[in-house]
């Protein structure tokens, strides 16, 4: 059932009215870093990261599955920093550009109270709590490593009308963590709602660098 509902909200995505793919956004990340996104028919071309799968994720720093996502996303943006570029956009209009400044440079900001509320108030089951053991602890060593976070962060006052403007395209009703996966010529390869694993979005990256569908 996921799978049929991400295939159609990316069908919705690609198919979205010409006047709509047009549009140009204009925005700076917390490090004060210029980036241009333009609609096309097929997706969004980023500049100047055209040529590179780009990840653009919807996040906030309360929510407990969002933080889990950080030490696989710095991970990834590691290892294939020739081929891709994360985009990260905070939702939450308190979290000035300012605080998400001094948060990107120290993981210790990040709060596992949030984590342990999620852990407890979302995941009902004893197999989703086991299933979230490693990711926690590997947010835990993240944390205690002090490596501060190496890809894009958007504060939400910043994104200005682009955060609307991909939710209409891609039918996205506001929850997070979300992702938006385009490929090297900006064409939307994949969607991944909710809490991704490393695996999950290194195949992903793989598929498409292999030119897989």
């Amino acid at each position: 059932m996921k799978k049929i509902i991400a295939t159609l909200l990316l069908t919705l995505l690609m198919g979205t009215a010409l006047h709509a793919a047009e549009d140009t956004f204009n925005i700076s990340t917390v490090d004060d870093k210029m980036l241009r996104f333009k609609g096309t028919p097929e997706g969004i071309i980023t500049e100047p990261y055209k040529g590179k799968i780009v990840f653009i994720e919807f996040w906030g720093t309360w929510c407990g599955p969002c933080l889990l996502s950080i030490p696989h996303h710095v991970k990834l943006q590691e290892k294939y920093k020739d081929q891709l570029r994360i985009v990260a956009f905070e939702t939450t209009p308190s979290e000035t550009r300012e605080k998400l400044k001094a948060y990107i440079k120290d993981p210790k900001s990040i709060d596992m109270k949030r984590v342990s509320w999620y852990l407890t108030n979302k995941a009902k089951t004893p197999e989703q709590k086991k299933s979230l053991e490693k990711p926690v602890q590997i947010l835990k060593d993240f944390r205690k490593a002090g490596k501060p976070i190496n890809y894009d962060v958007v504060a939400s006052a910043d994104a200005g009308q682009f955060v609307d403007y991909v939710a209409q395209r891609a039918g996205w009703q506001g929850y997070i963590p979300f992702l938006l996966v385009l490929d090297g010529e900006g064409r939307a390869a994949a969607m991944v709602p909710g809490m991704p694993t490393e695996e999950k979005l290194e195949k992903i990256i793989r598929n498409i660098l292999s030119g897989k569908k």
